[in-house]
């Protein structure tokens, strides 16, 4: 089912959320200033699917329920899903310049898939079956779906049974559900989505067993807290919702979310337990998730080349030979991280669940190259537009009658653009160059050094020095 974007904001509007914004719990948080570019975002997932342009990649045939659904919702079946995947996540990117919230849900989904029907097929357990029905409940009703992996981890040289509940566990097992105590960090958009499905977020050990669980739990539970992330860049939201931040759908809105004896139903119980298969759900999540980065990354990317060029039209320099240059730099960035994330699509695998998983190592290797393409864009960015990037008056000085007339004058730039103009694109500007949005796509996916781990283990370098060796006949 494809529904407006309206049928969800009514939907999310009646929810009652234990939300805390800055040590302020906040009832009416729909129209929250934090909280609405969040729910703009998701609406434009909504909104997209609605228009005949944007359909053959928003919307997909369903093998479960019979009719389209939303591609956030949808199972890679074929390896065109997977191409598809990878364009949608440019897309969105590419008109939000932020997070559109629903990835990771969709990973998880799809990492689910593959991996409680090896469970299914090693140990006789049922776990596909409940997955496959809970996947049609949500395409009947075309939800928003969250996911939830990082724990908050407490004392890294400590294994969870260690320390309690830093790894989200089970704590009491029941004749209809299981309760699940802890927390999960650095949830994006968690607040504002119809159901969040969590995972474990590392590969589990016997004595850790009650933390090897996943599951499914619609928002609104009396027993789940919301808290908002504050940075400076929530603060400037607060305090001026219109343009002074920059960018309108907001920054990436991330929760911590915290999980106080949640009760969930055996039926959205996809993982109790089974701890050996923990690493395997971890390892098919990560190489979904770094491969719909590459996409999430460009999009990104295309917004600042963009903003580059239009900066440097404002302010007359758009002919300067070191100025095309670097927007070139950050062409290429992009695109070769983009094409591998191609690359991982085309020469994905059928797993055999009938699911799709892209490759392996170029997943891994487009997170690698997205990172510093990302970063040389924001750098190149900084540098095309100048220090007032970071130094600028605010809307509110512009508006000002006793001043206004002096940023007026001073802060023009080309003559065929007006002040304010200029001063919105360098809020934008400053959005990237001193937002959350690097430290995003650092540990969006992974910590940087993780990828080196896959990348050591999947790229045959023993079979490459045995060329070398018989060609030389060492």
């Amino acid at each position: 089912m494809i529904l407006p974007k309206g049928a969800y904001i009514e939907r999310i509007s009646k929810k009652k959320q234990n939300l805390y914004v800055n040590g302020e719990k906040i009832e009416d948080f729909v129209e929250h200033p934090n909280i609405k570019p969040i729910v703009d975002s998701i609406g434009l997932t909504y909104d997209l699917a609605q228009q005949e342009e944007y359909k053959d990649i928003m919307v997909a045939d369903s093998q479960f329920i019979d009719e389209p659904v939303n591609r956030f919702l949808h199972i890679y079946t074929e390896r065109e899903d997977l191409i598809k995947r990878l364009k949608l996540a440019r897309l969105l990117s590419g008109k939000l310049a932020t997070c559109n919230y629903r990835c990771v849900g969709c990973d998880i989904l799809n990492a689910l898939y593959t991996t409680t029907y090896e469970v299914d097929e090693a140990i006789k357990t049922s776990y596909h079956e409940r997955l496959k029905n809970y996947i049609k409940y949500v395409q009947k009703n075309d939800l928003a779906v969250s996911g939830a992996l990082t724990d908050v981890k407490g004392n890294r040289a400590k294994s969870p049974h260690e320390q309690d509940d830093m790894y989200l566990k089970i704590v009491q097992t029941k004749e209809d559900g299981i309760v699940v105590k802890g927390a999960k960090i650095c949830q994006s958009g968690a607040l504002v989505v119809d159901e969040t499905v969590v995972m474990p977020t590392i590969a589990i050990k016997q004595e850790d067993k009650a933390y090897a669980v996943s599951f499914a739990v619609e928002s609104g539970n009396d027993d789940i807290i919301y808290v908002l992330q504050n940075n400076a860049y929530e603060s400037k939201k607060r305090e001026n919702p219109d343009w002074e931040s920059g960018n309108p759908y907001g920054d990436r809105g991330t929760f911590l979310v915290i999980f106080n004896n949640v009760f969930v139903p055996w039926d959205r119980v996809f993982m109790c337990e089974e701890y050996q298969y923990a690493g395997l759900l971890v390892s098919n999540f990560s190489d979904i998730h770094r491969y719909v980065g590459s996409g999430c990354k460009a999009g990104f990317a295309d917004t600042i080349v963009g903003a580059s060029k239009l900066m440097a039209e404002y302010n007359g320099t758009a002919n300067a030979s070191h100025i095309v240059n670097k927007i070139i730099e950050t062409v290429k960035g992009t695109e070769a991280c983009y094409a591998c994330g191609l690359a991982a699509g085309y020469e994905g695998v059928k797993t055999k669940s009938g699911g799709w998983l892209p490759n392996a190592l170029y997943s891994n290797i487009s997170k690698t190259l997205g990172l510093p393409a990302l970063n040389n864009a924001v750098i190149n960015l900084a540098d095309i537009t100048g220090g007032i990037c970071v130094t600028s008056p605010s809307k509110n000085d512009l508006e000002n009658p006793e001043i206004g007339q002096y940023i007026e004058h001073y802060l023009k730039g080309s003559d065929d653009v007006t002040t304010q103009d200029r001063m919105k694109l360098i809020k934008f500007v400053e959005y990237w160059i001193s937002g959350p949005h690097l430290g995003g796509a650092i540990h969006g996916g992974g910590s940087p050094v993780t990828p080196n781990i896959f990348i050591k283990r999947l790229a045959n370098i023993d079979k490459k020095k045995d060329l070398v060796k018989q060609l030389l006949d060492v």
